[in-house]
């Protein structure tokens, strides 16, 4: 009884915050085709007060790469990577619906997060450009990152991903020849590489003792270790993210194919050291759980355990919206 009480006053308080978050918010409009639905009060608001982090415009003019990598490391763990808001409208999707789910939810595509990244990081003084990504055996463009430039030096360039799967919790400098240093996450150890046409290849490390998939693609870097692709960025396609809103926009209205997984629901979660990953379509519903060593543990789920671990871990996850994509079955493509 006790926890119940507990548990509808943390939900009555975190959705009164929410809402005043999103009536600020409201005062703005954009379309997919006109520069972020963002004012310069608002990526201040959001940089002091979402991801605390005081008088941001200071930090800016004293230490520029410091202020960047807390930006990147707030926004991966302040915002879930989902496909959630694709089911708030079935066959729509823009800038103002991915701005609100997120600032009211904490969830957001690759598209609707980084996008909100990029517009705080120009309001702040940065220059940017947001730059597409293809994620291995796909064979449509459908991810989107920003590189960020002129942060150390004139000419330097920074990779910046608040939304991915492979939770990329720094900027990275791009300033290498051929490979990058080797990085180390949480959930990876990983490392990028320079690529033909201008791209950017992300890899992680080959696991010891895992069967790889069929379709892995293997690069061997400089010391004879073996590196697996995750993502190759394309550092120069112009227009990104208008591609990226009209391609998304085709996706939810089943005009394109494309990759199950994007037609379906997933939720990834930093949760206790480990990245929690909830993938659902409607034949199961399952949840993978990594550590630190790569190991990844599966188990299969209710609607109601899905319920239950949104209800412990994700406060700011709306009750509406998840009984949304549980009765759409978990799949938004419009038929």
């Amino acid at each position: 009884m006790m926890r119940n009480v507990c548990q509808f006053v943390r939900r009555k308080l975190i959705g009164t915050l929410s809402l005043s978050i999103v009536r600020y918010f409201h005062q703005y409009e954009g379309t997919a085709r006109m520069p972020y639905p963002l004012t310069k009060d608002e990526a201040y608001f959001i940089t002091e007060t979402f991801l605390g982090i005081p008088r941001p415009l200071s930090l800016f003019q004293k230490n520029p790469e410091e202020l960047l990598n807390k930006i990147a490391e707030r926004m991966q763990y302040g915002v879930n990577f989902s496909t959630a808001p694709l089911y708030v409208i079935p066959g729509l999707i823009n800038d103002k619906i991915g701005k609100e789910i997120l600032l009211e939810n904490k969830l957001g595509t690759c598209i609707s997060t980084n996008s909100i990244t990029k517009a705080i990081l120009d309001h702040i003084g940065y220059r940017t450009m947001a730059i597409l990504g293809r994620d291995r055996g796909s064979t449509f463009d459908t991810h989107l990152s920003n590189i960020v430039y002129d942060v150390t030096h004139p000419g330097s360039q920074h990779l910046v991903d608040t939304a991915s799967t492979y939770s990329l919790t720094r900027a990275i400098p791009l300033n290498f020849t051929s490979e990058s240093p080797i990085y180390h996450s949480t959930t990876m150890t990983y490392r990028f590489f320079k690529g033909e046409e201008k791209s950017l290849v992300w890899c992680r490390r080959v696991p010891g003792g895992r069967t790889l998939p069929a379709d892995t693609e293997l690069i061997t870097d400089s010391l004879g270790e073996q590196w697996f692709r995750l993502l190759t960025c394309w550092l120069e396609k112009p227009n990104a993210r208008v591609y990226m809103n009209d391609f998304m926009n085709k996706i939810v209205r089943g005009q394109v194919p494309t990759d199950p997984v994007l037609r379906c629901f997933f939720l990834d979660v930093h949760l206790d050291g480990k990245m929690v990953r909830i993938l659902a379509d409607d034949k199961a519903i399952t949840m993978k759980t990594r550590d630190s060593n790569g190991t990844v543990r599966e188990q299969t789920m209710t609607e109601e355990d899905l319920r239950s671990f949104i209800d412990r871990n994700e406060p700011f996850f709306s009750q509406s919206l998840l009984e949304k994509i549980i009765d759409a079955k978990f799949c938004h493509v419009t038929p």
